[in-house]
């Protein structure tokens, strides 16, 4: 069986409509992978991935786990599945150069660890700034076989190649990774598989370092982050961490706004997919619009006492 080096998938060239099709047996990649890397157009959806059913092949595969999640999507749908990995596993946080400067990163492990009663080992890493790779690299000499997973867009394709010179497709469309693929190393065997998937958009993935926004907000003002329309009851000052590229607008209400959703003091309202607002004092009672996917938690940004 040959299989496409950059997704995993079995090569076929009968049927152009189908996941695995090249006009080639010959090329190497599939023609999905061809043109993500080239002209980064997705041709098709790919393998529908069920996350019961990965997550079971990543069990039975008994080797050690890196669970790769970006600063952005750390939530509670990506720990929950992160703790179904029964195998020996450590949490990575990938592509650290996009947190913001002022955070320490020692302080925002023990916070994650604290929020989220993880027990595991908690590592920070960059591809883009080889930030822990070696790291990585000797964890992975010393366990032999490991496996790289995470939900869509985590990073995984990108550290492999960062570490191995492999030339997995990368690319911030969701399901790039069809199958999982298997690459040796002098020491140690790893393996990329496929992401999990979510019910909501996880490529709002900021392309620099996120430069937080301050907001002193009185009430009878909102803000439009992306898509979202955020009201405030009572006047307050926040701080926005999302994505550069993500446009925010301050407007102001003809009239007070009914809120119904209340933030604790030092908490962080998580936007799904897009980032997180810090609501450092007191508490607060806000309403959200055009946005069913949120969550608050304890904030992972300073001390649990401010």
């Amino acid at each position: 069986m040959i299989k496409c080096i950059g997704c995993g998938i079995k090569l076929q060239d009968i049927n152009p409509n189908e996941v695995g099709y090249t006009p080639n047996m010959d090329n190497k990649l599939c023609e999905r992978c061809f043109k993500l890397k080239n002209y980064n157009i997705l041709v098709n959806q790919g393998v529908n991935i069920n996350n019961d059913k990965l997550l079971d092949k990543i069990n039975k595969l008994n080797v050690f786990v890196f669970f790769l999640v970006d600063f952005v999507n750390l939530d509670k749908e990506v720990i929950d599945t992160f703790k179904k990995i029964k195998s020996e596993k450590v949490l990575v946080i990938s592509k650290v150069d996009i947190i913001p400067k002022n955070i320490k990163y020692d302080k925002l492990i023990v916070n994650i660890k604290n929020v989220y009663e993880i027990s595991d080992d908690i590592i920070l890493s960059s591809s883009k700034n080889n930030f822990n790779i070696k790291k990585i690299i000797d964890l992975c000499k010393m366990k032999k076989n490991v496996v790289l997973v995470g939900f869509t867009n985590a990073g995984k394709s990108s550290l492999i190649n960062n570490m191995l010179d492999s030339d997995i497709t990368v690319s911030r469309k969701s399901n790039t990774t069809q199958d999982f693929i298997k690459l040796k190393a002098d020491e140690f065997v790893i393996y990329d598989a496929p992401g999990f998937m979510s019910n909501f958009n996880r490529e709002n993935i900021p392309r620099s370092v996120i430069r937080p926004k301050v907001y002193q907000l009185p009430k009878k003002h909102y803000l439009l982050i992306g898509d979202v329309k955020l009201n405030i009851l009572e006047d307050t000052n926040f701080t926005v961490y999302v994505s550069n590229e993500i446009n925010i607008l301050r407007r102001r209400e003809k009239e007070v706004i009914d809120c119904n959703i209340i933030i604790p003091k030092n908490s962080d309202l998580i936007l799904k997919g897009m980032g997180f607002i810090k609501f450092k004092n007191t508490f607060f009672i806000i309403k959200l619009y055009s946005l069913s996917n949120y969550e608050i938690r304890s904030s992972i940004i300073g001390d649990s006492n401010e």
